[in-house]
């Protein structure tokens, strides 16, 4: 390996390899990757601040009562998304750009993300169905819900490919290097990402739990499987438009279209919730890789253009 890529000269003729192997293939250490995530961090904040600032006036200006919890949302949603802005400076930095921890010496796939968000909500069409026939859900705000959604969308779609960014992309390849083994990389991205998403206590809500760890080991093997970052990117914006807009607990603020009618109590572990999540999202799983995996309707066909 010559120096140019040993500097993570990227973009300077080498062919393309899998996302989650770029650290290695670029001679990079975990200290690469470990002093980039900190100035990351530390770049958060004041982000943060400020998508709070301008949701929160945005939100007033419109007539929502402060304090509304659909604005804390929406700030979260914010800052997420600047995340991509942040995460490129840092790349840039280290002498990389976006698409290293997206598909390396590639073109960004749009046609591949929205192909596996829409086989996503398809096999997650299922447990909808099962859960309004249940009378788990029920005709909620429609209206509202369906006011904001050109809003939630857009918010959506650059919070899910933020996070992709980061946990996928750029930390799995700092694990990648660490552990030499994709799956092993995967259970610490799995840990990050289920502290990024439960605010709940260590011992409740263990069905939450094993729901969010199995999601990240779900999209790390599809990243890894693909090569690249789209499909995963798909799969994340999907799910989560399918809780913001059509199964959204009372909790999360934002009005929805089909909300379950009462917020679920924290709980020590059951195991047979557990189970039944774990039965669920296998189930999906086997949706998603029969509908758009084992058909290569997602990414069999498209192997993308070097830069």
């Amino acid at each position: 390996m010559d120096d140019t890529m040993r500097q993570g000269g990227e973009g300077r003729g080498w062919a393309p390899v899998p996302v989650h192997m770029v650290g290695v293939h670029l001679g990079l250490s975990f200290w690469h990757y470990a002093l980039g995530m900190l100035a990351l961090g530390l770049l958060v904040f004041p982000v943060a601040w400020l998508a709070g600032g301008i949701s929160e006036t945005v939100s007033l200006s419109l007539g929502w009562m402060e304090g509304d919890p659909a604005i804390r949302r929406i700030t979260n949603l914010l800052a997420l998304a600047a995340i991509i802005l942040l995460l490129t400076a840092v790349l840039n930095i280290q002498g990389r750009s976006l698409m290293s921890v997206v598909a390396p010496e590639q073109h960004l796939d749009l046609g591949m993300m929205v192909r596996s968000a829409g086989t996503y909500a398809l096999a997650f069409t299922p447990v909808i169905i099962m859960a309004v026939m249940s009378g788990q859900l029920g005709l909620g705000d429609w209206r509202a819900a369906l006011a904001l959604l050109p809003m939630m969308l857009v918010l959506v779609a650059l919070q899910a490919t933020a996070e992709e960014m980061v946990c996928r992309g750029y930390l799995a390849q700092g694990f990648q290097v660490l552990f030499g083994h994709a799956m092993l990389a995967a259970l610490p991205v799995a840990i990050i990402f289920l502290s990024l998403h439960d605010t709940g206590g260590w011992d409740t809500g263990w069905d939450r739990k094993i729901n969010i760890l199995m999601i990240s080991l779900a999209l790390s093997w599809l990243t890894t499987r693909a090569g690249r970052l789209e499909p995963a990117m798909g799969v994340h914006f999907a799910h989560n438009i399918i809780v913001f807009t059509l199964a959204a607990r009372p909790d999360h603020g934002l009005p929805s279209v089909s909300g379950f009618q009462e917020d679920f109590r924290d709980s020590s572990f059951d195991i047979n919730a557990v189970l039944a999540q774990t039965m669920i999202y296998g189930a999906v799983c086997a949706n998603y890789w029969f509908i758009g995996l084992r058909t290569g309707f997602v990414a069999g066909h498209t192997t993308g253009q070097p830069e």
